[in-house]
């Protein structure tokens, strides 16, 4: 049997587990977040209360995409090295999705993310014995906070400051890896936002649009790119 098959066959039993501990922990969160200040929202826009979401239909779209990303990480990539991309096929996956439903990503559940980014990070490095990954992960996730926070600062608010927090969970998976990933996970991130933005454009609509599932399938689709080619 190809030892890519025998990865992919193997790569099912963490997927699964990843899956299930989202769809369980989805509603829970939900209803524990907490809204943002009524001030911050700009007039006239309508939020969508987080509790409003946790039902059965976002709980299992959580764990199908959950499955299907940590999947695609563990058939991928080294056992060593899953750290920060459990972290991204989990916290990250419930923000990508919050913020499809809301436009908004909360804080407290990002920075959660941060930490067990961080501490995914030096668990990876503790069982490799090696300091690159810890490393890059952390100059990743510092790299792409300050190229988001770019962006945002020359957009004049045309740009979410959420994406900014959820951008360290993006640079510490992919920096972890390598830099040649890390680049083209923000690149192609850029550009799937750019088309959906351009699609909404067509279609006249204007409004705010979540911008970290974006983020999110750019990362995956570089991993994909890179390490199948």
């Amino acid at each position: 049997m190809p030892a890519r098959m025998i990865g992919a066959l193997s790569a099912v039993g963490p997927a699964v587990l990843t899956a299930t501990v989202v769809g369980l922990a989805a509603g829970p969160v939900l209803r524990r977040l907490a809204e943002p200040v009524p001030g911050d929202i700009p007039d006239g826009e309508i939020k969508t209360p987080y509790r409003e979401l946790a039902g059965v239909r976002f709980a299992l779209g959580a764990a199908m995409i959950a499955f299907v990303l940590s999947w695609t990480s563990w058939t991928l990539l080294e056992p060593v090295g899953q750290g920060p991309w459990v972290v991204l096929a989990s916290i990250g996956v419930l923000l990508a999705l919050i913020d499809l439903r809301t436009t908004w990503l909360p804080r407290r559940l990002t920075q959660l993310g941060w930490l067990l980014s961080v501490l995914a990070l030096g668990i990876s490095s503790g069982l490799s014995a090696d300091t690159r990954p810890l490393l890059g992960g952390c100059l990743g996730a510092l790299g792409a906070a300050a190229v988001y926070w770019l962006v945002w600062a020359l957009s004049r608010g045309g740009f979410g400051f959420g994406d900014v927090r959820y951008a360290p969970l993006i640079g510490a998976a992919a920096g972890s890896v390598s830099w040649s990933l890390w680049i083209w996970a923000l690149l192609i991130g850029t550009v799937v936002g750019a088309v959906v933005g351009l699609t909404r454009l067509v279609r006249r609509r204007r409004q705010a649009f979540p911008y970290a599932p974006s983020m999110l399938l750019g990362c995956y689709l570089a991993l994909a790119g890179l390490t199948l080619a």
